[in-house]
Order: C-alpha cells, then structure tokens, then sequence
C-alpha cells in the first residue's frame, strides 16, 4: 500500500514538473514502472480529476481538481515562514543578505531577511520600507500590479516631487515591461550608489505576485557578467521554489 501511495504521488510531481501532457509510455519510461501499473493509477485519478485524459491524443496532465487542494494548503501556509528555506538557501548559494518584500500600498516592506556572510554590504532591515521603484526587489513588485495601480502611482508618485529616488516616466515604464517579460528585475545604484539589486517575483496558489525575494550586493563583488548571470539564476530559481511552496502551478492557477 506505502509503495503504491509513493508512486501516485511520484506520477504527480511528474506531470507536475515538467508541465506538459504524457502518454502512458511517456510516463511508464520516466518512472521506471510497467505501463499497466501506470495506467492503474492514471485511472484513479482521473476518476476523481486529480488528472485528465485528452481523448484525441491520448495524453494525461494534471486536472482541476487539484487547484482547490492547492488553495486549502496555502491558506495554513505563513509567508514568512514559508520564505525562510528559500532566503537561507539563496544567501547560501549567493553569498549575499536574501531579502522578503511584500506590497504595502505604494511601499515595498522588509518582512524577512537572512544574513550573507560578508561583512560588506548593502543593510536593509526588518520593517524598512521604500517606494515600490527603488531597487529591483521592489521594482518586481510595481512591475505586476495592475494597469490601474501602475497609471495611479505614476501620477502621484513618478510625476511629483516626492519620487525618489528620480526616475524618468518612459525609462520606469521600460523598466516594469521588461521585468514581467524576463521574470527579474536587475537595479544598478537605484538608491545605493555602487550596489546592485537583483529580484524576483513569487506568486501564490491564486497565481497573484504576493512578494519578491532578491539580494542586494556591492557591484565590487560581482566578477563578470558570467557571475551575475548565476546570481539572477539563484534568484530566479528560489522565487519559483517559493512560489511552488506556496501552491502556486502556473498551468493551473487562474490569473485575475
């Protein structure tokens, strides 16, 4: 009975990972298993539509029942302590402070922070708070709000004397296409001279950008364009790890 749970739920994580449709072969190859004990526990779940069959090209994918487990799971789920194995790891990886932003109005909120192990760096601690296009942490956030949201804080943000730090209108507005499109924000000296910020967006079950996780780093240590090519990719990675903690499947959720 355990052997048989494992590999109903190893069928899943499959389907799950690669995101796509699998014939019964497909499946049977990828997990080392006989097609017939595939097709058993392929059976069983689209009875209760945890996965559906397309009929013409006979291929499984996850189906939608699934998308309201996944809500009821996050909703016991606590941001914060859900983002703690992903900012450990990613200052682990980077070497650098990881950082937990959340939206609050118009601000971007500090609500959690894992130390790097440098003595040099850029400090922004727990509760410190700044407006939504300064640095890329941030910046991610500006980037997937609304049309509505993003023309209001142009006009009353962007536009007054308020702004800092100072940015031109056309150049903020490349900025925020260019993030949704690349899926990370990179910042050169936006509030910090010489510092670079890297983020990333993490979404929720709901498929709604609920916070960035990023790092901030003295331009000093980074190496070459290699090496910060690597460090958007840990960055990258550990918002997408978050957001799969947090229920999030993008083939699955419902976008607003």
């Amino acid at each position: 009975m355990i052997q048989s749970l494992l590999r109903s739920m190893e069928l899943l994580e499959v389907l799950k990972e690669k995101n796509r449709s699998f014939t019964i072969a497909e499946l049977a190859d990828t997990m080392n298993l006989p097609p017939s004990t595939v097709h058993r526990i392929l059976q069983t779940f689209c009875e209760k539509k945890y996965v559906i069959r397309d009929e013409r090209s006979h291929t499984y994918r996850l189906g939608p029942a699934l998308i309201p487990l996944g809500k009821a799971a996050s909703k016991g789920i606590r941001l914060q302590d859900a983002a703690k194995p992903a900012l450990a790891s990613l200052s682990e990886h980077t070497g650098e402070d990881a950082y937990l932003i959340i939206q609050v109005g118009n601000k971007g909120l500090v609500i959690e922070k894992h130390d790097g192990p440098s003595h040099l760096k850029v400090v922004e601690e727990f509760g410190y708070e700044m407006y939504l296009h300064c640095g890329a942490i941030r910046k991610v956030l500006l980037a997937y709000q609304t049309p509505n949201f993003i023309d209001d804080y142009f006009k009353n943000i962007i536009m007054q004397d308020r702004a800092f730090p100072y940015v031109r209108p056309a150049e903020l507005s490349s900025d925020l296409e260019k993030i949704k499109s690349e899926g990370i924000a990179i910042s050169h000296g936006d509030y910090v001279a010489d510092a670079i910020g890297l983020g990333a967006p993490v979404f929720n079950a709901d498929g709604v950008v609920c916070a960035s996780i990023g790092i901030i780093t003295p331009k000093m240590r980074i190496a070459n364009d290699e090496h910060l090519i690597n460090l958007q990719n840990h960055v990258k990675h550990y918002a997408a790890e978050l957001s799969s903690d947090l229920g999030y499947m993008p083939h699955l959720s419902i976008m607003p």
